[in-house]
């Protein structure tokens, strides 16, 4: 432990939690306005209409994507919030980090979704990263702070979670080489984040074995 809330204000962890709620179902929601058929289109046939919606993948996988990974973030924050029993500063300014990011993923994605550059996937991986870097510093933060924690994080955790969030972060750097190399289709590169909850799981497994396999 490198900190200690003795004498410090202890805060209840709800209120973080709701704001986490509103700001992600907000995020999550925003995704979609980008979903639109252009205005000033005059559509009059069923070609017409198919070709307006074959324009509109780009945008569409770029929701996808976003969306997937706005709620596998919401999902992460809500299982390591369930460790807390009540927060402090430290953990409430790595909270607003973190959803600072996801504030920024409907615009991120809109750039995305409408640029076919490297520097439009650079401008999504950027702040994926900054996602993933709040999250994991929220992590860290309660993992090491158990005065914090109504059962603390166990190390075994702890490194599933970096082993994910470190995986995401290199995914959203290839996604950027990708893009130099094959404009519009970065985006599968995030398909290799279904990886990352059974590479957690492997990293956790083998911290946990390994202890009980050095010579006492």
């Amino acid at each position: 432990m490198d900190h200690s809330t003795s004498g410090s204000l202890q805060l209840s962890k709800h209120r973080i939690e709701a704001l986490v709620d509103g700001i992600f179902a907000v995020a999550m929601t925003l995704l979609v306005i980008d979903l639109r058929l252009p205005e000033h289109l005059h559509i009059s046939s069923d070609a017409q209409l198919r070709e307006a919606l074959a324009e509109l993948l780009p945008n569409l996988y770029s929701w996808l994507v976003s969306f997937i990974v706005l709620g596998i973030f919401w999902v992460g924050n809500h299982r390591v919030y369930s460790h807390v029993r009540h927060v402090d500063g430290g953990l409430v300014w790595r909270t607003i980090l973190m959803l600072g990011g996801a504030s920024l993923l409907p615009f991120a994605s809109a750039v995305n979704g409408h640029f076919f550059s490297q520097l439009a996937q650079g401008v999504y991986s950027i702040v994926m990263v900054l996602i993933a870097l709040g999250s994991l510093l929220v992590a860290r933060y309660i993992h090491r702070n158990p005065q914090l924690c109504a059962h603390p994080m166990d190390d075994a955790t702890y490194v599933a979670i970096c082993a994910r969030l470190g995986g995401l972060g290199v995914i959203a750097l290839l996604a950027v080489a990708l893009a130099g190399l094959f404009p519009g289709s970065a985006n599968c590169a995030f398909i290799l984040g279904f990886g990352l909850r059974p590479l957690g799981n492997a990293m956790a497994r083998r911290f946990a074995v390994a202890p009980a396999q050095q010579p006492s």
